[in-house]
């Protein structure tokens, strides 16, 4: 039984040294996390309008923080239409931009108050964005593409729902932009964005959005950008990001740090990530199933061993 006990300890050692090589460092973590927030998507996933929301897509239901809403607000006061107003929001926030990759990461409020003093990544204006939006009646679906197989390192951006024009929009808030095909004027939704991507790239033009800082002074750079980023794009399951903030569990964690608030919500309390399925991307979902299904065999191997050992203990 003693030599059983040893040899229970080092399988134990063995799949614990497993697990640790999974998820370990922090990049890697990020990874584990969206392999399991990643699923397959399928073309309804993504050709539904505010009037057709999935069932078990995560709306926003609740109120923007005060400073937000106000912000919100005045820029309404000031634009008619979904679309002037979707526009005139990208402006309340890039105008004040300063400087390049600082990022925020904490609540909303928090967020909000270090994109004025000039900070904020693209993440950061995303979120804020989406509460505003929310704010003033504009419905918004976040999207994201990644260049390490939807291991986190990428960029985010929304569609913005034009209720006169029943299309969506796309808004590239943190870089300033929209964009058209060359000889229109009419914006592009996301997904058109993307086929013209695939299809003729050449043909897409990006338009400043709002008064302020532009995240590309050369737009064929940003074309380039989004290019190497197309073959690897999904959706965000959710726009909630209020309700999210505000969750019991980030209203506890912030009375000690809201960056770890926001780290700790960031990592137990995000939407699906839903993924545009092609060839060009199956081995990378593939990839990150793999990664899942190992995780959750080593968590068991690790549950059984160490039940194994407490009952040999026990004996």
């Amino acid at each position: 039984m003693r030599g059983f006990g040893i040899v229970d300890v080092l399988a134990l050692l063995t799949a614990a040294g497993w697990l640790g090589k999974l998820t370990l460092p922090y990049h890697q973590a990020v990874r584990v996390r969206n392999a399991f927030l990643l699923r397959r998507g399928r073309p309804e996933d993504f050709q539904w309008t505010p009037a057709t929301v999935p069932a078990d897509f995560h709306v926003e239901r609740k109120r923007a923080p005060a400073e937000i809403e106000q912000a919100a607000q005045a820029a309404r006061s000031r634009v008619t239409g979904d679309w002037p107003l979707a526009l005139a929001l990208v402006g309340l926030l890039v105008r004040h931009s300063t400087r390049e990759g600082d990022a925020i990461q904490a609540d909303l409020a928090t967020t909000y108050a270090g994109i004025v003093s000039g900070a904020g990544y693209c993440s950061d204006h995303v979120r804020v964005y989406l509460a505003a939006a929310s704010a003033v009646g504009i419905f918004c679906r976040q999207w994201a593409f990644s260049f390490d197989g939807f291991a986190g390192h990428g960029h985010t951006f929304v569609d913005v729902y034009d209720r006169q024009q029943a299309k969506w929009r796309f808004l590239d808030v943190h870089n300033n932009v929209y964009a058209v095909i060359a000889g229109t004027e009419e914006p592009l939704a996301a997904l058109e964005l993307r086929n013209a991507l695939l299809a003729s790239p050449t043909s897409i033009e990006f338009r400043r959005a709002g008064p302020g800082r532009l995240g590309f002074d050369d737009f064929d750079k940003l074309l380039d950008y989004y290019r190497r980023g197309a073959p690897q794009w999904y959706l965000w399951w959710g726009n909630d990001v209020i309700t999210r903030d505000s969750s019991g569990l980030r209203r506890g964690l912030q009375t000690i740090s809201r960056r770890l608030a926001h780290a700790v919500g960031s990592a137990l309390d995000l939407p699906r990530l839903v993924v545009i399925v092609s060839e060009q991307n199956e081995a990378e979902i593939a990839r990150m199933e793999s990664l899942r299904r190992n995780i959750i065999r080593a968590v068991t191997l690790i549950v059984i061993l160490v039940t194994l050992f407490g009952v040999q203990l026990a004996w």
